[in-house]
Order: structure tokens, then C-alpha cells, then sequence
């Protein structure tokens, strides 16, 4: 067996790690790797790659959430990756929820509205269950967006990263510092 077999085997396939061990005389992927410029070139192509944008989904606590956040909601969603599902959350006879119908129906979200009387965490609860169903029924969401404040969802959060998902957290200035410290990502809204 030759040098260059022997070495494919040893760094068991991966061509990152045979490019960085071996002096290639020839090129690849177009780059010349007797030139370190061409390497760094190739190496900041496989972390763009990494960065591509991935299916996500997009979970919208209503409770906590202000309606006029939605267009900024949808800004970071663009930047984030491909929103495959918007859905907001609240209860269906609630006041307080109703403006967020009409920025629903702008930005094509989708309503999911409880019914019954008001119950602790009703809201929080049915996202959390949701996200779980989604986890286990739908494996090509790589992202979990979550517009919220409430340090309820900081489990869940945990969860979805143990299960290497992103999640990315999008809440206005006052929210839970447990829930920031679970989460992949902030961003204020």
C-alpha cells in the first residue's frame, strides 16, 4: 500500500485532515495547497458551508410577545435560515391577543389558538409539547426559533441542544436570564 493510502486511512476519510497532514503537489477543489492563502481560502469555505441557512421553525408566545415585534420577528427569521413553519400561540378568547390576528394573516403565520378558560402557562405548555412533536416527527428542522421572555422554555431549550439543534431565542430586552443562558442565541427584538 502506498504513502498516500496509508495516510487516507489513518485519518479515517476525512480530506480536512489529510490536507492539513499531507504537501499535496496537487489541487483541490481548484486550490493549490503548496499556497497557505489557497488553504485558508478552502478552510473558510467549509465554515461558510457550516453557516448555511437551515430549515427552521418559528414559535411565537403571543402572552409575551407584542405584535409590533412581528416584522422584526420575520427580519431575523430572513437572516437565521428558511423558515419552513411561523406559528404564534394564544389563547383564543384573550384580549390582550387579539391585535396579533391581523399581523398573523401580513406575515402568513399561523394561528394556533387555545380555548377554554384561562390556565397557568396554557400557552408555554402547548409550545413546549409542540416543539417536542415537532423534534421527534420532523428531523429536518435544524432550527428552533422561539420568540419569547419567559424562562419556561429554558428545559426545553436545554433539551433541543442536547439533541444538537440551534436554538435561537427572540425577546425583547427583559427576559429570563435563565432562559438566555440555555439558549444558542439571543437577539433582541
Amino acid at each position: 500500500m502506498g504513502d498516500d493510502a496509508e495516510l487516507w486511512l489513518e485519518t479515517g476519510g476525512d480530506p480536512t485532515i489529510l490536507i492539513e497532514s499531507y504537501d499535496y503537489r496537487y489541487s483541490y477543489y481548484g486550490y493549490d495547497y503548496n499556497d497557505i492563502d489557497d488553504y485558508d481560502d478552502f478552510n473558510d469555505e467549509i465554515i461558510e458551508e457550516d453557516k448555511r441557512k437551515k430549515n427552521t421553525i418559528v414559535l411565537i408566545d403571543a402572552e409575551c410577545i407584542s405584535p409590533n415585534s412581528c416584522a422584526s420577528i420575520i427580519e431575523h427569521c430572513k437572516d437565521i435560515g428558511i423558515a419552513l413553519e411561523m406559528r404564534y400561540y394564544a389563547r383564543q378568547n384573550e384580549t390582550s391577543t387579539q391585535s396579533w390576528k391581523d399581523e398573523a394573516k401580513k406575515y402568513n403565520i399561523k394561528p394556533i389558538l387555545l380555548c377554554g378558560g384561562p390556565e397557568h402557562n396554557k400557552v408555554d405548555k402547548k409550545i413546549i409539547k409542540d416543539i417536542r412533536k415537532v423534534l421527534n416527527t420532523n428531523k429536518s428542522i435544524d432550527i428552533f426559533c422561539i420568540a419569547t421572555r419567559d424562562g419556561d422554555y429554558a428545559g426545553i431549550a436545554k433539551e433541543l441542544r442536547v439533541k444538537h439543534k440551534r436554538v435561537v431565542i427572540l425577546a425583547p430586552k427583559q427576559t429570563s436570564k435563565k432562559l438566555k443562558a440555555c439558549a444558542s442565541e439571543v437577539r433582541d427584538i
